[in-house]
């Protein structure tokens, strides 16, 4: 069985011819086509469609829906987890097998993301371009590199241009396709339009070429595209969850364990959190809210997200809270790792097989894992 290929979707909606055959050519050439590659950084030159002026303009705009814009982040960087073809590689670098890195692993994303929002990415120097030049050094190439040379599928590439268009709809899709969820009220349509043109030249950066990037030069192909990819990249995954994304979403569960250390659980729980966004995404799912605590924390989500939020002085009060208790867990990241190396020292996330168990973070771990053989990949 292999657990990389998408379960069949129930779903029969069509679209444009064009934007199905972007789809088609996605999902079909852009995952033979490298992600990312060491010859050339698109960072060197921006491409003939950028324009200065309107990204800082949209950077600006940012500013005014910045606590939606961290949501969206969020539960899209939460949904990336879940597909297979990020798991595995997430699995098999080892970053991310306990609750510390895990956690560890969300908030490096956050703390990248915010500054891609502060200057202009090709200006070398910048905190964009240091940022955007880092990720692509440090963790694409990097996992790129480890995952084609010594786990080569026999069709496909790992860190496709494919995967990475899929990164890109993780921190953007969203803000698409369920605007009102992440708290979007009174967002105007020309507004939604520079969020779009800014993840256009951000995926760009990450190195998506022009003919992948689920960011269109027309607003409304985008939104279109973006639920495409959502319909049938995401939502077959995690309608019929498999091993690995069973296996992923306890990884995502380390999420929150690591943020119920700052914030009660009955605020912010796994099962109220990720039952809002399942019901939202018309996704079926298995959370039961077993305990008055995650009954709660999902009727405060969904008080906090249809209601409150609509109200501006609330959403300002929200966005102060949210910031101040981000800042402090940047702050105190430390000791916030001491806590949770003392009460989750027994929890390690592991890589299932057909043949059991296999813990990337156990003793006996060597960088050959033969049993990626039975994920439908070769091990050299």
């Amino acid at each position: 069985m292999d657990l990389l290929k998408s379960p069949s979707s129930q779903l029969t909606k069509t679209y444009d011819d064009k934007l199905e055959k972007l789809w088609f050519n996605l999902s079909t050439m852009g995952k033979q086509t490298p992600g990312v590659v060491s010859s050339k950084s698109p960072l060197d030159n921006p491409p003939d469609w950028f324009n200065l002026d309107r990204f800082t303009r949209a950077q600006k705009l940012a500013k005014k829906y910045y606590f939606s814009l961290h949501i969206a982040h969020f539960i899209g960087n939460i949904l990336l987890v879940l597909l297979p073809r990020v798991t595995i590689p997430i699995f098999a670098s080892g970053r991310s097998s306990t609750v510390y890195m895990v956690f560890l692993r969300i908030l490096s994303t956050i703390n990248h993301v915010d500054s891609w929002y502060q200057d202009n990415p090709f200006e070398k120097g910048s905190k964009a371009n240091k940022s955007l030049s880092k990720v692509r050094r440090s963790c694409h190439l990097q996992v790129s590199k480890l995952m084609n040379e010594k786990y080569p599928m026999t069709n496909d590439l790992w860190l496709s241009q494919f995967d990475m268009t899929m990164t890109q709809w993780s921190l953007i899709g969203l803000v698409a396709i369920r605007p009102k969820q992440c708290g979007f009220y009174s967002t105007k349509r020309e507004e939604f339009e520079e969020y779009i043109y800014f993840w256009r030249v951000i995926g760009h950066c990450m190195g998506i070429e022009d003919q992948f990037n689920c960011c269109l030069d027309n607003y409304d192909e985008s939104l279109q595209f973006m639920e495409i990819c959502f319909d049938r990249g995401y939502k077959p995954y995690l309608d019929q969850p498999n091993s690995i994304v069973r296996a992923a979403m306890q990884l995502t569960e380390g999420v929150f364990l690591g943020l119920n250390i700052s914030i009660p659980k009955i605020i912010l729980s796994y099962e109220g959190f990720m039952k809002y966004w399942y019901e939202s995404l018309n996704v079926p799912h298995e959370i039961v809210l077993d305990n008055w605590t995650t009954a709660i924390s999902y009727k405060l989500q969904v008080l906090l997200v249809n209601y409150l939020l609509k109200l501006t002085i609330f959403y300002r009060l929200a966005s102060f809270v949210y910031f101040k208790m981000l800042n402090r867990l940047f702050k105190t990241v430390n000791q916030v790792k001491n806590q949770m190396d003392r009460k989750y020292k027994d929890i390690v996330y592991r890589i299932p097989t057909e043949n059991g168990i296999y813990s990337i973070h156990n003793p006996m771990y060597k960088p050959n894992i033969p049993q990626l053989a039975n994920l439908g990949v070769a091990a050299t």
